[in-house]
C-alpha cells in the first residue's frame, strides 16, 4: 500500500473531534454532510478536509456524532470556492475570511505554481509514487475542477511532449479511475451522464471531466474505447445516458455534418469537444442547437455543459 493511500485511511480513523451542542437528527434546519456537497458541489472527502486541516468548517453533530450543516454553512462553503477559483491556496482562506477580505484586495497565491513545479519535477524524474501522493494530496484539499484548472493542464504544459509527460499522465489517469471506481454506488442522481471518445482519443481528458462531474453529484460512465461513432446511438441507449459529453478528434471532420445530425436525433444534451471538430462545424456553417453544443476547448467546454445538466439541490 503506498504511503499516501495509507494517509487516507489513518485520517479516516482519527476520532471524532469533541462534538459541539449535540442536535437532534431530525431537525428541520439541518442536514448532513452529504446534502451540504450536493447543494455546493464539493464532494464530502473534500469538506472533511477542509474541517480537519484549515478549520474552515465547523459543523454541529448529533448525538451520534453524525455531522450537520446549514444554511449558514453553505453560505460558508461557497465564500471558500469563490476564493479558492481566485487562485487562493485553501491554507489561507480561514485567514481571509476572518479579516473579512474583499477579492480584489488579494494576490493570487504562488502555492500553485510550486505545486506544479513539484509534479514536473516528479514527472521528469518518472515518481510515479511521488505523482500519486501530489494527486491525493491536491484532489483532497480541492474541488476537481480547480485541481485541474490550476494544477494538472498548466503542468501538463510545461511538460511540453515526450516520455515524462506520458509517464505522468498515466499515473494521473490510474488515480482518476481509481476515483471513479470510488464513487460508484454513492452517487444517487438520476441524471447519468456518458463520456466518451473514439479508441485510445482523449482518455485522460474523459476521466477529468468525470472527477468535475463526479463533484456536481451526477452518475458517470466513462467509455473512451468505442471503435466506430457509429456505435455512440446504441451506447448511449444501452447505459441510458440522461445527457452525452464526447470527444471529437480530427479524423472525424470531414463527418462533422453527419455527426452532429446524428447526435440532435439523441434528443438529450450533447456537448461536443475537440478544436478541429469545432473548426471543421464552423466551416460548414453547423449552428449549436437547443441539445448539441460544440467546444474548441476541453476545460471550458465541461464546465459549460455542468452548467446546462446540473440538477438544483433541493431547496435552491
Amino acid at each position: 500500500m503506498s504511503q499516501s493511500k495509507q494517509n487516507v485511511e489513518v485520517e479516516s480513523l482519527k476520532p471524532s473531534e469533541p462534538l459541539d451542542d449535540a442536535v437532534p437528527l431530525g431537525s428541520e434546519a439541518f442536514f448532513p454532510i452529504r446534502e451540504l456537497s450536493l447543494k455546493t458541489g464539493v464532494n464530502s472527502v473534500t469538506l472533511r478536509a477542509w474541517e480537519r486541516r484549515y478549520g474552515l468548517l465547523k459543523p454541529k453533530r448529533t448525538n451520534k456524532g453524525h455531522r450537520l450543516y446549514d444554511q449558514g454553512d453553505v453560505q460558508r462553503v461557497e465564500g471558500i470556492l469563490r476564493w479558492i477559483q481566485q487562485g487562493v491556496a485553501v491554507s489561507k482562506v480561514r485567514a481571509l475570511l476572518d479579516q473579512g477580505a474583499m477579492f480584489d484586495a488579494v494576490s493570487p497565491s504562488n502555492e500553485w505554481l510550486a505545486s506544479q513545479a513539484a509534479l514536473v519535477k516528479a514527472a521528469e524524474a518518472f515518481q510515479g509514487e511521488k505523482i500519486e501522493q501530489m494527486y491525493q494530496q491536491i484532489f483532497s484539499q480541492y474541488p476537481a475542477n480547480i485541481a485541474v484548472r490550476d494544477w494538472l493542464l498548466p503542468s501538463f504544459e510545461q511538460l511540453g511532449k515526450g516520455a515524462a509527460l506520458a509517464f505522468c499522465e498515466s499515473i494521473v489517469l490510474s488515480c482518476l479511475m481509481t476515483r471513479l471506481n470510488s464513487f460508484k454506488g454513492q452517487q444517487k442522481s438520476a441524471h447519468k451522464v456518458l463520456i466518451t471518445g473514439l479508441s485510445s482519443q482523449r482518455s485522460l481528458w474523459c476521466y477529468m471531466a468525470a472527477a468535475m462531474l463526479l463533484d456536481k453529484g451526477l452518475s458517470c460512465c466513462v467509455v473512451p474505447n468505442v471503435l466506430q461513432s457509429n456505435d455512440w446511438f446504441s451506447l448511449v441507449e444501452g447505459v441510458q445516458a440522461a445527457s452525452v459529453l464526447v470527444f471529437c478528434e480530427s479524423e472525424l471532420n470531414n463527418k462533422a455534418a453527419d455527426l452532429v445530425y446524428q447526435m440532435q436525433q439523441w434528443q438529450r444534451p450533447v456537448a461536443v469537444i475537440g478544436a478541429s471538430f469545432w473548426l471543421a462545424a464552423n466551416e460548414s456553417n453547423l449552428k449549436d442547437s437547443q441539445d448539441v453544443k460544440i467546444y474548441s476547448e476541453a476545460f471550458e467546454g465541461v464546465n459549460d455543459f455542468i452548467e446546462r445538466i446540473i440538477i438544483p439541490a433541493p431547496n435552491d
